[in-house]
């Protein structure tokens, strides 16, 4: 059986009005295409959808039994297709969104605001999760997408290269440093330095040794949190180094940035998915805005 949307609005307007003439004239039809659609119909269903007279059309008995169901089926696919129409024009939808707490704080905080304001209906939720649970919860589907740097990829999900975001030495307004703007490692060495262990004793310090294995530190203080190393450097006890993604925190600590180099190395933030799972029109549209509000960051630089 092959019933058309268009066939059902033809056999409703015709018993609404009692008649073929008021009909067409609702639908913008001819009388006899009109007419076409309706014994299409009847030849799909498999019986007479009306009696006609020379007068008078009036439904028949099977006709007024299939009415209510017929009403009901053309109902739910109106609303069906307006429902459709609303997610495709984000009138409607929903975007989850996870990322580490600093980049939530961040970067995404701002995002979510501008999107927002251009897609007031869309419900936005926001995962901030710790940057070993990252991944986990894309691939378990507790989220859309994840923004975050690279990791190891066990769940095998889609990685997308956001931006880089170099590495840099934080230090308070006061500090020695504080005038200065840029900074050697091999020169950080003769200060207090502030790390997080995880990145640092795991990744950064063998690049580091790769470009010059002169290079050697001794942290006076090791945290697990960047949060908890922008504290301590704004306490006024070391130089801390983060990432720039972190520069509207290290505001708030009233830290001054001085940027690494020999070598300049940097972190990828990259946006990941899972392979198996299409993206909504609200989702694909805030990694558009993602993408726009990040470029436009990287302009103004």
């Amino acid at each position: 059986m092959n019933i058309t949307l268009r066939q059902l609005r033809a056999f409703l307007a015709v018993a609404n009005h009692g008649g073929f003439t008021e009909a067409s004239r609702e639908l913008n039809l001819t009388q006899s295409a009109l007419s076409l659609l309706v014994k299409d119909l009847e030849t799909e269903i498999g019986f007479k959808l009306f009696d006609r007279t020379t007068r008078r059309v009036v439904l028949s008995q099977p006709g007024a039994e299939f009415l209510p169901a017929a009403r009901q089926i053309f109902d739910d696919l109106q609303s069906a297709v307006r429902s459709a129409s609303d997610l495709a024009t984000l009138e409607k939808g929903q975007v989850r969104a996870c990322a580490p707490q600093v980049l939530a704080c961040t970067l995404l905080a701002p995002v979510i605001a501008h999107y927002k304001a251009a897609h007031p209906k869309v419900e936005l939720k926001l995962v901030d999760t710790l940057l070993e649970d990252m991944l986990e919860t894309v691939a378990i589907g507790e989220a859309d997408f994840a923004i975050g740097p690279d990791r190891k990829n066990d769940a095998h999900l889609v990685r997308t290269p956001l931006f880089q975001s170099p590495f840099a030495a934080w230090c308070r307004a006061d500090h020695p440093l504080a005038q200065e703007t840029r900074l050697s490692w091999a020169a950080l060495q003769a200060w207090p330095l502030i790390i997080m262990e995880s990145d640092f004793s795991s990744r950064l310090l063998p690049e580091l040794q790769s470009a010059d294995a002169q290079l050697q530190f001794t942290p006076a203080y090791t945290v697990a949190y960047v949060t908890s190393g922008l504290g301590l450097a704004g306490a006024g006890l070391g130089v801390v180094v983060a990432p720039d993604y972190v520069a509207p925190l290290a505001g708030a600590f009233n830290l001054r940035r001085l940027a690494l180099e020999g070598p300049a190395l940097s972190r990828e933030i990259s946006v990941y998915r899972r392979p198996d799972r299409s993206l909504s029109p609200a989702a694909a549209r805030f990694l558009e805005v993602l993408d726009e509000q990040v470029k436009g960051l990287m302009v103004s630089k």
